[in-house]
């Protein structure tokens, strides 16, 4: 009997990771980088979730910090000190992070600088040094609460409304889950997708053109008929699911684009003939954005 008593505290005390108490989150920023990073962890999801927790590690979204080192350093090293001759503060850092890292919103001050200059030291450090900060940023990443609640806030903030910052949305209307999920639409439309993969609109009314431009999307594809969204072609189509593959997968550029090609051999030359060929490619884009694009 004491025995069993003695397991029955150690449940009481120490709940299941997957259980509704642990998936809760803190209610005011964090300030210790590896509290930070075990709060949002992606792994915390892996035990219920394993197949798309496997798919999304195959994904540039599992790796959207230590991918992207030497652009958004360029931003914070040159586009905000010199360019625009400003202190790089969060509000700053934000307008990179808050699509490579939409966590940091929860951080405080001091530590989304102390994120900030770790991405400098990978970029500028050499040997064990940018070893180090490399292996710490590989643990920083778009996770699965970065878009299943941060970035369902703000696709649609005036339809949206008010996020559970405690809740984990969802695409499935019809779900059961130990946490509290619930459903919501914005996750199968372009909108979603296209607030990263576009222009990015700043809080402070700073737009910021990266090179992940959806315009094309919206103006040209949607404009000419276009309907399907980013979902079912990176996502839905081929069981692609989390993985969202792109511009970096061989199978998914083979699909976009239509290669056609002319090939005619000849000869040429004086007294000695030289084989020569002459190749004319066609290209046609059946991708729904131009290429390359993302």
């Amino acid at each position: 009997m004491k025995i069993w008593l003695f397991c029955f505290v150690l449940l009481w005390t120490f709940p299941i990771w997957a259980s509704e108490e642990e998936l809760r989150f803190p209610s005011k920023p964090i300030d210790d980088l590896q509290t930070f990073i075990k709060t949002y962890s992606s792994e915390r999801c892996a035990d219920c979730h394993e197949d798309v927790y496997k798919q999304w590690k195959e994904s540039y979204h599992s790796r959207s910090m230590v991918s992207s080192i030497k652009g958004i350093t360029n931003f914070f090293l040159v586009g905000v000190p010199k360019e625009w001759e400003k202190e790089l503060t969060k509000k700053e850092i934000l307008k990179c992070l808050d699509c490579h890292l939409p966590q940091i919103k929860y951080a405080t001050e001091r530590l989304a600088i102390e994120i900030a200059e770790l991405m400098i030291t990978a970029r500028k450090a050499k040997g064990a040094e940018k070893e180090k900060a490399i292996a710490t940023l590989s643990k920083l990443n778009l996770s699965c609460y970065g878009c299943h609640n941060i970035k369902v806030a703000s696709s649609a903030p005036g339809i949206t409304g008010e996020i559970d910052p405690n809740v984990i949305y969802t695409a499935n209307e019809d779900v059961e889950a130990e946490h509290e999920t619930d459903y919501h639409p914005a996750l199968k439309r372009s909108v979603f997708c296209m607030q990263c993969h576009g222009v990015y609109h700043a809080p402070d009314g700073e737009s910021i053109y990266c090179n992940t431009l959806s315009r094309s999307y919206a103006d040209n594809y949607l404009g000419q008929g276009g309907r399907k969204s980013c979902q079912e072609c990176h996502m839905y189509q081929k069981n692609r699911g989390h993985r969202m593959p792109g511009g970096h997968d061989l199978e998914i550029v083979k699909e976009g684009i239509e290669l056609q090609a002319e090939i005619q051999g000849f000869r040429y030359g004086v007294g000695k003939w030289v084989p020569a060929v002459n190749v004319e490619a066609f290209l046609t884009n059946k991708a729904g954005h131009r290429v390359p694009d993302g």
